[in-house]
């Protein structure tokens, strides 16, 4: 185990790609030795690097306060190519089918070629894109500012689907099961991954919704909202509720609220089939693997459950809050604190 000081907290999630560790720090990326933590190569960048990286090949994408997008030689960190986006960018990239995927605070979703950084298309949503999108099946989903789940083909960037909220999106969906997982204004919402859009549909329901409201007589509760399966609230004592998406096997959903509970629900009868309690709040996505679910807490603690129960196998201190999501890499995991360190658990 190693420990390492980038600096003033940031809320990147490392990467880790052939023994090597990328994140970000307070004005700067570096890449590391990912079993020694020793610096690779560190660059200066122009704010806080408070997303992730993306890899591919011999390329590592970054999004940058300054409107940027770099594609930079992973080896070296000397930029290969720059794409400029009208706002800062506010969203971790993605790659996939040679395309990097990302958001801006122009409220657009731009895709851009991978190894060119040309632009092919892009989309503007209702809100902004402030976490990584997903994609599964030949479409991107997004989740914005404007509560809204974003469901577009990803080659073109045409609209399939909109799944609105009344609250903001807090975390990038998770796509598994046929289903898509996001939390909005504190709960946790589940939609069906291939719902498509009626024209027409939403506004015909929201005036029937309206009528209801008024108590127009024999007016009938309106149908919920197109693909929507379920939707859950934790405990009330959980002041901002659920933040981050949940960890989806084929069998069951892990995820956590503020209170600091965890949950563990069968994915099609949505019952509960046990719950843990951290000394404090879970703000961030666990980690399934081998058996056990790995999470971070607020009360600055490492858990590992056994993930057929939810019994503590152990929790190790690192001595500030969690509020990044663990990554499991090469026998490790890597985990980031308040404090600004990298830690590696082996």
């Amino acid at each position: 185990m190693w420990s390492k000081n980038l600096g003033n907290h940031t809320y990147g999630a490392p990467i880790v790609v052939d023994e090597i560790i990328y994140a970000g720090g307070d004005f700067k990326a570096l890449a590391l030795e990912a079993q020694t933590g020793e610096t690779i190569w560190e660059i200066p960048t122009p704010g806080r690097m408070d997303h992730s990286f993306a890899v591919s090949d011999s390329y590592l994408y970054m999004g940058l306060s300054d409107h940027r997008l770099l594609a930079l030689d992973r080896r070296t960190g000397d930029t290969r190519w720059e794409f400029f986006a009208e706002f800062p960018i506010t969203s971790s990239p993605i790659v996939a089918g040679g395309m990097v995927f990302f958001g801006s605070s122009d409220r657009f979703v731009y895709s851009v070629d991978a190894a060119t950084g040309n632009l092919i298309w892009k989309h503007r949503l209702n809100g902004n894109l402030r976490s990584s999108p997903a994609i599964s099946g030949g479409y991107l989903y997004a989740t914005d500012s404007d509560g809204n789940l974003n469901i577009l083909n990803a080659r073109t960037g045409q609209t399939r689907f909109r799944f609105r909220t009344a609250a903001s999106a807090s975390d990038a969906p998770t796509v598994e099961n046929g289903l898509a997982y996001f939390p909005s204004g504190g709960r946790l919402f589940t939609v069906d991954a291939e719902a498509r859009t009626v024209w027409g549909e939403f506004e015909f329901k929201k005036v029937w919704s309206q009528f209801y409201i008024w108590q127009f007589p024999g007016v009938p509760r309106p149908p919920s909202q197109r693909g929507e399966r379920w939707r859950f609230a934790p405990e009330k004592s959980a002041s901002r509720g659920i933040v981050a998406s949940p960890a989806v096997a084929p069998e069951a959903l892990y995820y956590g609220d503020t209170a600091g509970y965890v949950y563990a629900r069968e994915v099609s009868t949505r019952e509960e089939l046990w719950r843990f309690r951290a000394e404090d709040g879970i703000v961030s996505s666990p980690v399934i693997l081998g058996g056990r679910l790995y999470l971070g807490a607020e009360d600055g603690f490492f858990y590992a459950l056994d993930q057929s129960n939810g019994k503590l196998l152990w929790r190790l201190s690192l001595g500030a809050p969690i509020e990044v999501s663990p990554v499991f890499a090469q026998g490790r995991f890597y985990v980031r604190t308040s404090d600004g360190r990298l830690h590696a658990i082996e």
